[in-house]
Protein backbone atom coordinates (compact mmCIF):
# COMPACT_ATOMS: atom_id res chain seq x y z
CA UNK A 1 0.00 0.00 0.00
CA UNK A 2 1.28 3.47 -0.89
CA UNK A 3 1.27 5.85 2.12
CA UNK A 4 -1.04 8.83 1.65
CA UNK A 5 0.43 12.19 2.64
CA UNK A 6 -2.85 13.75 3.78
CA UNK A 7 -3.18 11.00 6.39
CA UNK A 8 -0.76 12.91 8.65
CA UNK A 9 -3.03 15.98 8.60
CA UNK A 10 -6.18 13.93 9.20
CA UNK A 11 -4.64 11.92 12.04
CA UNK A 12 -3.33 15.06 13.74
CA UNK A 13 -6.71 16.80 13.50
CA UNK A 14 -8.55 13.73 14.76
CA UNK A 15 -6.34 13.55 17.83
CA UNK A 16 -5.99 17.23 18.62
CA UNK A 17 -9.47 18.64 18.08
CA UNK A 18 -12.97 17.57 19.01
CA UNK A 19 -14.39 18.97 15.76
CA UNK A 20 -15.90 16.65 13.19
CA UNK A 21 -13.29 15.72 10.58
CA UNK A 22 -14.50 15.52 6.98
CA UNK A 23 -12.44 13.61 4.42
CA UNK A 24 -13.66 14.43 0.93
CA UNK A 25 -12.66 13.04 -2.44
CA UNK A 26 -13.90 11.18 -5.50
CA UNK A 27 -14.93 7.56 -5.25
CA UNK A 28 -12.08 5.07 -5.69
CA UNK A 29 -9.33 7.45 -4.50
CA UNK A 30 -8.79 5.42 -1.32
CA UNK A 31 -10.83 7.17 1.40
CA UNK A 32 -12.05 3.92 2.96
CA UNK A 33 -8.57 2.41 2.91
CA UNK A 34 -7.09 5.52 4.54
CA UNK A 35 -9.75 5.60 7.26
CA UNK A 36 -9.20 1.96 8.09
CA UNK A 37 -5.49 2.66 8.66
CA UNK A 38 -6.59 5.10 11.37
CA UNK A 39 -8.95 2.66 13.06
CA UNK A 40 -8.13 1.29 16.50
CA UNK A 41 -9.86 -1.23 18.79
CA UNK A 42 -12.73 0.63 20.39
CA UNK A 43 -13.61 2.52 17.20
CA UNK A 44 -16.81 2.03 15.19
CA UNK A 45 -16.65 2.03 11.37
CA UNK A 46 -19.94 2.41 9.45
CA UNK A 47 -20.22 2.36 5.65
CA UNK A 48 -23.31 4.27 4.54
CA UNK A 49 -23.32 2.42 1.22
CA UNK A 50 -24.33 -0.64 3.29
CA UNK A 51 -27.94 -0.53 4.48
CA UNK A 52 -27.33 -2.25 7.83
CA UNK A 53 -24.56 0.20 8.70
CA UNK A 54 -26.49 3.22 7.46
CA UNK A 55 -29.57 2.32 9.49
CA UNK A 56 -27.59 2.56 12.74
CA UNK A 57 -27.12 6.33 12.38
CA UNK A 58 -29.60 7.39 9.69
CA UNK A 59 -31.79 9.02 12.30
CA UNK A 60 -32.28 12.16 14.33
CA UNK A 61 -33.41 10.08 17.31
CA UNK A 62 -31.02 10.64 20.20
CA UNK A 63 -32.22 7.45 21.87
CA UNK A 64 -31.42 5.33 18.81
CA UNK A 65 -28.02 6.97 18.40
CA UNK A 66 -27.18 6.35 22.06
CA UNK A 67 -28.10 2.70 21.66
CA UNK A 68 -25.92 2.19 18.59
CA UNK A 69 -22.77 4.25 19.21
CA UNK A 70 -22.39 4.73 22.98
CA UNK A 71 -19.23 3.18 24.37
CA UNK A 72 -17.08 3.73 21.30
CA UNK A 73 -14.05 6.03 21.37
CA UNK A 74 -14.23 7.14 17.76
CA UNK A 75 -16.88 6.96 15.04
CA UNK A 76 -15.93 6.67 11.36
CA UNK A 77 -18.79 7.29 8.93
CA UNK A 78 -17.91 6.32 5.36
CA UNK A 79 -19.79 7.93 2.41
CA UNK A 80 -21.84 10.13 4.74
CA UNK A 81 -23.75 11.70 1.85
CA UNK A 82 -25.78 8.47 1.86
CA UNK A 83 -27.57 9.61 5.03
CA UNK A 84 -30.97 11.24 4.62
CA UNK A 85 -29.84 14.36 6.49
CA UNK A 86 -26.09 14.13 7.13
CA UNK A 87 -25.80 17.70 8.41
CA UNK A 88 -28.44 17.32 11.10
CA UNK A 89 -27.33 13.82 12.09
CA UNK A 90 -23.70 14.93 12.47
CA UNK A 91 -24.79 18.01 14.44
CA UNK A 92 -26.73 15.82 16.89
CA UNK A 93 -23.72 13.50 17.22
CA UNK A 94 -21.35 16.43 17.79
CA UNK A 95 -23.59 18.16 20.33
CA UNK A 96 -24.53 15.08 22.36
CA UNK A 97 -21.54 12.73 22.24
CA UNK A 98 -18.65 14.88 23.40
CA UNK A 99 -16.45 11.92 24.25
CA UNK A 100 -16.61 10.40 20.76
CA UNK A 101 -14.33 11.74 18.01
CA UNK A 102 -16.04 11.71 14.61
CA UNK A 103 -14.64 11.38 11.10
CA UNK A 104 -16.94 11.33 8.08
CA UNK A 105 -16.02 10.76 4.44
CA UNK A 106 -17.87 11.87 1.34
CA UNK A 107 -17.45 11.49 -2.41
CA UNK A 108 -19.24 14.71 -3.26
CA UNK A 109 -18.22 17.98 -1.68
CA UNK A 110 -21.24 19.68 -3.26
CA UNK A 111 -23.82 17.33 -1.81
CA UNK A 112 -22.16 16.81 1.56
CA UNK A 113 -20.88 20.31 2.31
CA UNK A 114 -24.13 21.91 1.16
CA UNK A 115 -26.02 19.78 3.65
CA UNK A 116 -23.52 20.62 6.39
CA UNK A 117 -22.94 24.34 5.89
CA UNK A 118 -25.74 25.58 8.13
CA UNK A 119 -26.01 22.70 10.57
CA UNK A 120 -22.30 22.36 11.27
CA UNK A 121 -21.02 25.92 11.13
CA UNK A 122 -17.82 26.03 13.19
CA UNK A 123 -18.09 22.35 14.06
CA UNK A 124 -15.92 20.70 11.39
CA UNK A 125 -12.58 20.68 9.59
CA UNK A 126 -12.36 19.29 6.06
CA UNK A 127 -9.54 17.61 4.14
CA UNK A 128 -9.35 16.30 0.59
CA UNK A 129 -7.97 12.98 -0.61
CA UNK A 130 -6.86 13.24 -4.24
CA UNK A 131 -5.77 10.52 -6.66
CA UNK A 132 -2.21 9.36 -5.99
CA UNK A 133 0.41 12.06 -6.38
CA UNK A 134 3.89 11.66 -7.82
CA UNK A 135 5.40 12.53 -4.44
CA UNK A 136 3.35 9.81 -2.72
CA UNK A 137 4.52 7.26 -5.29
CA UNK A 138 8.08 8.39 -4.64
CA UNK A 139 7.79 7.06 -1.06
CA UNK A 140 7.99 3.50 -2.39
CA UNK A 141 8.91 3.68 -6.09
CA UNK A 142 11.25 5.51 -8.46
CA UNK A 143 8.70 8.06 -9.60
CA UNK A 144 10.54 8.83 -12.88
CA UNK A 145 9.42 5.46 -14.25
CA UNK A 146 5.74 6.26 -13.66
CA UNK A 147 5.33 9.74 -15.13
CA UNK A 148 4.09 8.59 -18.54
CA UNK A 149 1.90 5.91 -16.94
CA UNK A 150 0.21 8.53 -14.73
CA UNK A 151 -0.36 10.79 -17.72
CA UNK A 152 -2.11 7.95 -19.55
CA UNK A 153 -3.90 6.04 -16.79
CA UNK A 154 -4.02 8.49 -13.89
CA UNK A 155 -3.61 8.00 -10.16
CA UNK A 156 -6.63 6.08 -8.88
CA UNK A 157 -4.87 3.62 -6.54
CA UNK A 158 -6.46 0.45 -7.91
CA UNK A 159 -5.66 1.52 -11.46
CA UNK A 160 -2.09 2.53 -10.63
CA UNK A 161 -1.32 -0.74 -8.83
CA UNK A 162 -2.57 -2.77 -11.80
CA UNK A 163 0.37 -3.35 -14.15
CA UNK A 164 -1.53 -4.68 -17.18
CA UNK A 165 -2.59 -1.83 -19.48
CA UNK A 166 -5.67 -3.70 -20.70
CA UNK A 167 -7.01 -4.05 -17.18
CA UNK A 168 -6.12 -0.45 -16.37
CA UNK A 169 -8.40 0.65 -19.23
CA UNK A 170 -11.20 -1.63 -18.06
CA UNK A 171 -10.99 -0.29 -14.50
CA UNK A 172 -11.13 3.30 -15.73
CA UNK A 173 -14.12 2.53 -17.93
CA UNK A 174 -15.82 1.01 -14.89
CA UNK A 175 -15.10 4.14 -12.82
CA UNK A 176 -16.61 6.34 -15.56
CA UNK A 177 -19.75 4.28 -15.96
CA UNK A 178 -20.33 2.86 -12.48
CA UNK A 179 -19.19 5.72 -10.25
CA UNK A 180 -18.60 8.98 -12.07
CA UNK A 181 -21.90 9.50 -13.84
CA UNK A 182 -23.87 7.45 -11.34
CA UNK A 183 -22.89 9.84 -8.55
CA UNK A 184 -23.22 12.98 -10.65
CA UNK A 185 -26.66 12.03 -11.97
CA UNK A 186 -27.89 11.62 -8.39
CA UNK A 187 -27.93 15.41 -8.04
CA UNK A 188 -31.39 16.94 -8.06
CA UNK A 189 -30.05 19.72 -10.27
CA UNK A 190 -29.36 17.32 -13.16
CA UNK A 191 -32.21 17.53 -15.62
CA UNK A 192 -30.47 16.24 -18.74
CA UNK A 193 -28.27 13.20 -18.19
CA UNK A 194 -27.03 13.05 -21.78
CA UNK A 195 -26.09 16.74 -21.77
CA UNK A 196 -23.80 16.47 -18.76
CA UNK A 197 -22.09 13.42 -20.25
CA UNK A 198 -21.53 15.28 -23.50
CA UNK A 199 -20.35 18.35 -21.58
CA UNK A 200 -17.78 16.28 -19.68
CA UNK A 201 -16.48 14.81 -22.94
CA UNK A 202 -16.36 18.25 -24.57
CA UNK A 203 -14.28 19.53 -21.66
CA UNK A 204 -11.93 16.57 -22.04
CA UNK A 205 -11.09 17.84 -25.53
CA UNK A 206 -10.50 21.38 -24.20
CA UNK A 207 -7.95 20.74 -21.45
CA UNK A 208 -5.72 23.79 -21.12
CA UNK A 209 -7.94 25.96 -23.32
CA UNK A 210 -10.13 28.81 -22.17
CA UNK A 211 -13.74 27.77 -21.76
CA UNK A 212 -16.39 29.49 -23.85
CA UNK A 213 -19.67 28.93 -22.01
CA UNK A 214 -21.81 30.25 -24.86
CA UNK A 215 -20.09 27.95 -27.34
CA UNK A 216 -20.74 24.96 -25.07
CA UNK A 217 -24.34 26.06 -24.67
CA UNK A 218 -24.88 26.17 -28.43
CA UNK A 219 -23.03 22.94 -29.04
CA UNK A 220 -24.97 20.97 -26.42
CA UNK A 221 -28.28 22.75 -27.04
CA UNK A 222 -28.74 23.71 -23.39
CA UNK A 223 -28.91 27.21 -21.92
CA UNK A 224 -25.83 28.91 -20.47
CA UNK A 225 -27.17 28.77 -16.89
CA UNK A 226 -27.43 25.00 -17.18
CA UNK A 227 -23.86 24.81 -18.48
CA UNK A 228 -22.69 26.83 -15.47
CA UNK A 229 -24.69 24.64 -13.08
CA UNK A 230 -23.24 21.45 -14.55
CA UNK A 231 -19.70 22.84 -14.44
CA UNK A 232 -20.22 23.59 -10.76
CA UNK A 233 -21.39 20.03 -10.10
CA UNK A 234 -18.48 18.52 -12.04
CA UNK A 235 -15.99 20.59 -10.06
CA UNK A 236 -17.53 19.81 -6.70
CA UNK A 237 -17.67 16.12 -7.60
CA UNK A 238 -13.87 16.12 -8.10
CA UNK A 239 -14.01 15.61 -11.86
CA UNK A 240 -12.68 18.97 -13.09
CA UNK A 241 -10.87 21.94 -11.61
CA UNK A 242 -11.23 25.49 -12.89
CA UNK A 243 -8.16 27.75 -13.01
CA UNK A 244 -8.74 31.48 -13.36
CA UNK A 245 -6.56 34.17 -14.95
CA UNK A 246 -4.06 36.30 -13.08
CA UNK A 247 -4.53 39.98 -13.78
CA UNK A 248 -3.29 43.22 -12.30
CA UNK A 249 -4.07 45.30 -15.39
CA UNK A 250 -7.65 44.64 -16.59
CA UNK A 251 -7.21 46.93 -19.59
CA UNK A 252 -4.47 44.74 -21.05
CA UNK A 253 -5.09 41.31 -19.54
CA UNK A 254 -8.05 38.95 -19.61
CA UNK A 255 -9.71 38.64 -16.24
CA UNK A 256 -12.81 36.46 -16.53
CA UNK A 257 -12.33 33.42 -18.75
CA UNK A 258 -11.03 30.30 -17.07
CA UNK A 259 -9.42 27.02 -18.06
CA UNK A 260 -10.51 23.49 -17.21
CA UNK A 261 -8.27 20.69 -15.99
CA UNK A 262 -9.16 17.15 -14.96
CA UNK A 263 -8.41 15.86 -11.47
CA UNK A 264 -7.29 12.59 -13.05
CA UNK A 265 -5.91 12.18 -16.56
CA UNK A 266 -6.85 8.51 -16.66
CA UNK A 267 -10.46 9.57 -16.25
CA UNK A 268 -10.05 12.19 -18.97
CA UNK A 269 -8.47 9.71 -21.40
CA UNK A 270 -11.18 7.14 -20.65
CA UNK A 271 -13.87 9.70 -21.49
CA UNK A 272 -12.22 10.13 -24.91
CA UNK A 273 -11.34 6.46 -25.35
CA UNK A 274 -7.75 7.53 -26.09
CA UNK A 275 -4.91 5.61 -24.46
CA UNK A 276 -2.44 5.93 -27.33
CA UNK A 277 1.23 6.20 -26.33
CA UNK A 278 2.39 9.72 -25.52
CA UNK A 279 4.98 9.91 -28.30
CA UNK A 280 2.29 9.77 -31.01
CA UNK A 281 -0.31 12.00 -29.35
CA UNK A 282 -1.27 15.43 -30.61
CA UNK A 283 -2.43 16.50 -27.14
CA UNK A 284 0.86 15.85 -25.31
CA UNK A 285 1.28 19.54 -24.43
CA UNK A 286 -2.19 19.73 -22.90
CA UNK A 287 -1.65 16.48 -20.99
CA UNK A 288 1.64 17.73 -19.54
CA UNK A 289 0.08 21.04 -18.52
CA UNK A 290 -2.86 19.27 -16.84
CA UNK A 291 -0.48 16.85 -15.13
CA UNK A 292 1.78 19.56 -13.74
CA UNK A 293 -1.04 21.80 -12.50
CA UNK A 294 -2.86 18.98 -10.73
CA UNK A 295 0.35 17.55 -9.25
CA UNK A 296 1.16 21.01 -7.87
CA UNK A 297 -2.38 21.18 -6.46
CA UNK A 298 -1.92 17.78 -4.79
CA UNK A 299 1.37 18.93 -3.28
CA UNK A 300 -0.29 21.99 -1.74
CA UNK A 301 -3.35 20.03 -0.63
CA UNK A 302 -1.29 17.29 1.04
CA UNK A 303 0.86 19.80 2.95
CA UNK A 304 -2.05 22.10 3.85
CA UNK A 305 -0.45 24.94 1.85
CA UNK A 306 -2.79 27.66 0.62
CA UNK A 307 -1.85 29.26 -2.69
CA UNK A 308 -4.08 30.33 -5.55
CA UNK A 309 -3.46 28.86 -9.01
CA UNK A 310 -3.72 30.99 -12.15
CA UNK A 311 -2.68 31.33 -15.76
CA UNK A 312 -1.87 34.63 -17.51
CA UNK A 313 -2.83 35.96 -20.91
CA UNK A 314 -2.84 39.44 -22.41
CA UNK A 315 -5.31 40.71 -25.00
CA UNK A 316 -2.46 40.65 -27.52
CA UNK A 317 -2.13 36.88 -27.08
CA UNK A 318 0.93 36.64 -24.80
CA UNK A 319 0.43 33.76 -22.36
CA UNK A 320 2.07 31.97 -19.43
CA UNK A 321 0.83 28.53 -18.36
CA UNK A 322 0.89 28.88 -14.59
CA UNK A 323 1.11 31.67 -12.01
CA UNK A 324 1.22 31.68 -8.21
CA UNK A 325 1.01 34.81 -6.10
CA UNK A 326 2.52 35.76 -2.71
CA UNK A 327 5.30 35.51 -3.72
CA UNK A 328 4.77 35.90 -7.46
CA UNK A 329 6.12 32.93 -9.44
CA UNK A 330 5.55 31.94 -13.07
CA UNK A 331 6.05 28.67 -14.93
CA UNK A 332 5.90 27.39 -18.48
CA UNK A 333 5.23 23.69 -18.97
CA UNK A 334 7.03 21.72 -21.70
CA UNK A 335 7.01 17.93 -21.91
CA UNK A 336 10.35 18.33 -23.64
CA UNK A 337 12.33 21.45 -24.50
CA UNK A 338 13.76 24.30 -22.47
CA UNK A 339 13.11 27.47 -24.48
CA UNK A 340 10.81 30.12 -23.02
CA UNK A 341 8.01 31.36 -25.26
CA UNK A 342 7.60 34.95 -26.36
CA UNK A 343 4.65 35.16 -23.96
CA UNK A 344 6.96 34.45 -21.05
CA UNK A 345 9.25 37.24 -22.20
CA UNK A 346 6.30 39.65 -22.21
CA UNK A 347 5.31 38.54 -18.69
CA UNK A 348 8.86 39.04 -17.43
CA UNK A 349 8.94 42.55 -18.86
CA UNK A 350 5.52 43.36 -17.36
CA UNK A 351 6.02 41.88 -13.88
CA UNK A 352 9.80 41.70 -13.52
CA UNK A 353 9.48 37.97 -12.88
CA UNK A 354 11.06 35.42 -15.22
CA UNK A 355 9.00 32.26 -15.77
CA UNK A 356 10.73 28.91 -15.25
CA UNK A 357 10.44 26.04 -17.71
CA UNK A 358 9.18 22.82 -16.10
CA UNK A 359 9.88 19.70 -18.13
CA UNK A 360 10.53 16.06 -17.25
CA UNK A 361 14.06 16.90 -16.17
CA UNK A 362 13.16 19.84 -13.92
CA UNK A 363 9.83 18.74 -12.41
CA UNK A 364 11.49 17.70 -9.14
CA UNK A 365 12.02 21.32 -8.13
CA UNK A 366 8.36 22.07 -8.90
CA UNK A 367 6.75 19.08 -7.18
CA UNK A 368 9.06 18.03 -4.32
Amino acid sequence: MIPRDVRILVDKALNQTNKIILLLGARQVGKTTLVKTLQNPGDLFLNCDIEEDRDKINTTSLQKLQKNISGYQRLFIDEAQGLDNPGLTLKILYDNFKNIRILATGSSSFELKNSLSDALTGRYLDFELTPLSLSEIAHTENYIHFIDDLMLFGGFPEVFLERDATYKKKQLEKIVESYLFKDILAFNRIRNAQAIKELTQALAYQVGSEVNENELSNRLKIDRKTVLSYLDILEKSFVIRRVYPYSKNPRREIGRKYKIYFYDLGLRNALLGDFNPLHIRQDIGALWENFMIMERYKKMNNSDTKKSQHFWRSYTGAEVDYIEDNPLAAFEFKYSGTTLSQGSMVFEKTYNTRPLVINKDSLHTFLF
